[in-house]
This record gives structure tokens, sequence and C-alpha cells, in this order.
């Protein structure tokens, strides 16, 4: 017994050909007025076909009276429903509400996570750490906001891979390599931490490199992300403004503490070389 697998590609592309569907349709007539498309059509159904499924699409034009290749955006792709000829209803999308939704739920468990906990945890590590009287406080703080943040972030990559296997032919490739690139490095980081030499150990050094580089190109590419997403998603402008404040305010938290720092640093640093000179003067 064996198998085989024939693989064919399309050598060109036509129009699709007229035929018969599952039931009858008669007096086909459609109007436009208003900017509003009307079709009027008697369907003849069978006993206790009351319920059918209707696709709708919109093309960039016509030519010799066969419309063009429609976009194949989301929105495109879910332009389907139901409609039920017996009760007069219908419903659009099938599951477009829900599938917006988890959208949604997983940029903002992105968002919250990759592109706002991990940029605060950074910001506590770097700069918390320059102060002598944080000291714990400040690596239990990073720890506690990076683990949380990742926790949050896995949720959110799940809920991505979920939205992933359910839109078949829908690929934002960028989108989803970076997504991959920081559940790699996040999950690396954590494993890390395990892993972390003590301080006066000969590979302290290295591990600090190492920590501070992945540390800093995972804050980067989840910025990065979070934009990606925004950009997919098109949600109002408003959310985007917000995550852009967000950022702004960080970015200046972290000018601010900067600068504060080197003044803590130089400061120290004369009041270290004053107590030397005292001291060889005494």
């Amino acid at each position: 017994m064996g198998r085989q697998s024939t693989l064919q590609h399309p050598r060109r592309y036509a129009p699709l050909q007229e035929g018969p569907i599952s039931y009858r349709v008669s007096g086909l007539e459609a109007e436009y007025d208003g900017g509003v498309m009307r079709i009027f059509a008697t369907l003849q159904l069978g006993k206790g076909e009351g319920v059918v499924n209707e696709v709708w699409q919109v093309g960039s034009s016509v030519v010799n009276g066969v419309p063009a290749k429609h976009a194949f955006a989301p929105e495109n792709l879910a332009a389907s429903g139901t409609l039920d000829l017996i009760r007069g209803e219908s419903s659009a999308g099938g599951g477009v509400d829900s599938t917006l939704k988890k959208k949604n739920i997983h940029g903002v468990l992105n968002a919250v996570s990759w592109g706002i906990l991990l940029p605060i945890g950074a910001i506590i590590a770097r700069y918390l750490k320059t102060f002598k009287s944080a000291d714990p406080a400040w690596f239990y703080l990073h720890v506690s906001c990076q683990i949380i943040g990742y926790g949050v972030g896995v949720a959110g990559w799940a809920t991505g891979l979920n939205l992933g296997s359910k839109s078949k032919g829908i690929v934002y490739s960028t989108h989803r390599n970076i997504g991959i690139t920081l559940f790699s490095l996040g999950t690396l980081q954590l494993f890390a931490l395990l892993l972390r030499p003590k301080k006066d150990h000969k590979y302290r050094l290295y591990w600090n490199i190492y920590h501070h580089a992945v540390g800093y190109t995972v804050i980067i590419l989840g910025i990065v992300n979070v934009f990606e997403g925004l950009q997919i998603l098109s949600p109002e402008n408003k959310w985007k403004e917000a995550y852009i404040i967000v950022i702004a305010i960080l970015g200046g938290i972290a000018l601010l503490l900067e600068a504060v720092t080197w003044i803590v640093r130089k400061s120290d640093k004369s009041s270290k070389l004053y107590d030397a000179s005292n001291g060889v003067s005494g």
C-alpha cells in the first residue's frame, strides 16, 4: 500500500461560468438608488429549506459585464451570512463579531504585556537599583513585573495562534514572525533568570550583557509589534493615540530618571574621591 499526492498550480484565471445552484431563482432584478443597491428575486425552495446561505462581495470595477477581482482583506473574506426566509431574519458574517472580540482581546493582552509591563520592568531595573535604599526591593519589583508581563503575553500569544488557525488564507507574516520571536526570547529570559550567577561569579558580566541585550530587544520588538497589530486591527484613532501617549510618558520618565541617576552616580563618585583624598591627607 502506498500514497500518492499531486500538487497543481493554476496556469490561468478565467471568469466563473454560470451554472445551476441548489434551488431555482426567478424574477431576478436589481435597482440602484441613492447609493443603495437592492436585489429582488423569487427563490423556490424544497420542503423544510427555509434558511439559505448568502455571500456578497464588492469589486473594484466591471469589465464587459464581468466583475473584476475583489480584495482579500479580512472584511472581504468574512462577507457571508444566513437568511431565514420564513422568519424574515438575517445574520451577517456568521462568526465575525466573535472573531473581532478575540482580536480585541489579543490586542489588549499583548499591548499591556509586551508593550507596557515589560518596559516598566526594565525602567525599574535600570534606574531604581542606583538608589541603595531601593535594594533589594527593586529586584523583586523588576522580576514581578516581568513575570506578570510574560504571563499576560503568553495568553495574548495563545489567542493569536487560535486566531491564526481559524483564519485560513489570512497571514500577517511580519506580525506573526515578530510575535514568535518575542515569545521565544521572553521564554529564554525566564529560564535565564534561573541560571543567574551570583554577583561575584566570573560569568556574571557575560550574563549581564546577554540579559540586557535580549531584554532591550524584546522591548523594542514588543512596541513595534503593538503598532503592527494596531495597523492590522484598524481601530479608532483614539486607541493608537492612547498607546502613543503611554509610550511617550514612559519615555519621559526614563529620560528624567536617566538624568537623576547620572547626578546621583556623579555625586557618589565625587564623595568617594573626597573621602579617599582626606584619608591620604590624614
